[in-house]
């Protein structure tokens, strides 16, 4: 976990955690874990002795009354806990173990005061706070909201306010959000947003947003899964296909104006990758389906994005790997639908705020590479070498706004620069040189304007 968090808090804002997080692994390591084999050590030790003590005696004394054994360890397995010292002791223990979910509620908002002397400890909270950020924590977090929603809340014909757990995911969402920023203090503050249950602004803040994901937003989330069901029954092979062809179900299509206002809630955003990345999973949809369900969620991604899903790594990287899953046996109508949203998305990052060079050294140019790469070494029946290349020359004219066939300045520039920031694109494209003939990589290169010194400077 520790390690998690680590690579989680990235940048000079994460520059404390890491350096706090090597300390206390360096005093477990050096401190703490010798300290315990030590202890383990010597104890295991005085029990040895006084069982082969008792056993002498035990020979020595036939006959006589049989001594009582020597106490156990007090950490062995299956030892007792000491009784309680009193019966209002017996009596709170009995009813922290008797607490059920409904008699959980969420923690209350809280922001820190600001004290006049400012203080180097980290708080408890913000540590907790920290560690939640562990990314398998987060994909249990959103597990759990994905199942509450589709076992409780639509089968029971229920609203998530309702339910008494989603409040509380979502609090913990939010607070794995503000991580980096409790990071940036040093751990010296911590806030505890809203939980969401009542219209509750904190100094500052014109808007809940928690409020507005739970009450608001999350029915709508729920109302696309139960979409997204429907799409699978009337599909080929669905139970109401032959009713949906009879034009006996009208559907409405996908309305844009229903995410409108959701750029903000980037907890629902990562419910909805979430929720996007179950679906891909094989078996749990089909190729005629997706094609309706698959633009649902690219619908919703971007209003929640505000059309910028270029930082989305973790997204993207879960993408891959699922996609990943189908090996050989990925439809090309899958593959399809990927690409060209991925590859709108490089150009919709162009017309955003960021520059043209952020696009290019995005996450989103990095992990589309990547996944290309993946699939070509699967074999021409999932990616042909043809297509390879031919897409890797899109996603950059997408990324420097040019048209298909033009030549990028930008890119070639950062190339020979070897800039920092672009060497994970970079690797992903050199890969995919290296698993190219040399005559086709080397038209390509031409084309792209890209030299054989150039590529030399990198490879040395």
């Amino acid at each position: 976990m520790f390690q998690n968090c680590v690579k989680y808090n990235v940048g000079e804002n994460g520059q404390w955690f890491r350096t706090e997080a090597q300390r206390q692994k360096k005093l477990w390591k050096e401190k703490i874990y010798p300290e315990a084999k030590s202890k383990l050590s010597s104890e295991s030790k005085k029990r040895k002795a006084a069982l082969k003590k008792a056993k002498e005696n035990d020979s020595s004394t036939t006959g006589s009354k049989k001594r009582k054994p020597p106490p156990p360890l007090a950490f062995a397995p299956g030892m007792k806990k000491p009784a309680a010292s009193s019966t209002s002791d017996n009596k709170d223990d009995a009813a922290i173990s008797n607490l059920s979910v409904k008699d959980v509620d969420p923690l209350p908002p809280w922001r820190y005061k600001r004290r006049k002397k400012e203080i180097e400890i980290p708080s408890q909270q913000c540590l907790a706070a920290m560690l939640l950020a562990d990314p398998f924590v987060v994909r249990l977090l959103l597990d759990k909201v994905e199942k509450i929603v589709r076992a409780d809340v639509m089968k029971n014909k229920s609203v998530p306010s309702g339910n008494p757990l989603i409040p509380s995911l979502l609090q913990l969402l939010n607070i794995v959000k503000i991580s980096t920023q409790l990071c940036a203090m040093k751990g010296r503050r911590v806030v505890i947003p809203d939980a969401g249950l009542k219209q509750v602004l904190m100094e500052g803040e014109d808007r809940s947003l928690s409020y507005e994901t739970l009450r608001n937003f999350l029915p709508l989330f729920t109302k696309l899964l139960l979409d997204v069901d429907l799409d699978k029954r009337t599909a080929v092979g669905g139970d109401l296909h032959d009713a949906a062809a009879q034009s006996l179900l009208d559907r409405p299509d996908t309305i844009d104006e229903e995410w409108d206002g959701t750029s903000s809630l980037k907890d629902l955003r990562v419910i909805v990758e979430g929720a996007l990345i179950h679906l891909l999973q094989p078996g749990n949809t089909n190729e005629v389906a997706l094609q309706s369900q698959f633009p649902r969620f690219v619908n919703a991604l971007e209003k929640l994005s505000d059309g910028n899903m270029m930082n989305e790594r973790p997204f993207f990287m879960s993408l891959s790997n699922v996609l990943l899953r189908y090996k050989s046996k990925l439809p090309h109508s899958t593959r399809d639908l990927v690409t060209n949203v991925m590859m709108k998305w490089l150009r919709l990052g162009t017309d955003s705020s960021a520059t043209n060079e952020a696009v290019l050294c995005s996450a989103l140019l990095e992990c589309f590479m990547h996944l290309l790469n993946e699939w070509s070494s699967l074999g021409n029946a999932v990616l042909p070498r043809d297509l390879f290349l031919n897409l890797s020359e899109q996603a950059i004219a997408a990324a420097d706004k040019k048209d298909d066939g033009q030549k990028s300045q930008l890119f070639a520039s950062l190339w020979v620069n070897n800039d920092a920031q672009f060497a994970p694109v970079k690797a992903q494209y050199l890969r995919m040189l290296s698993s190219t003939p040399d005559k086709t990589a080397s038209n390509w290169k031409d084309k792209m304007e890209i030299s054989d010194d150039a590529m030399e400077v990198t490879s040395s």
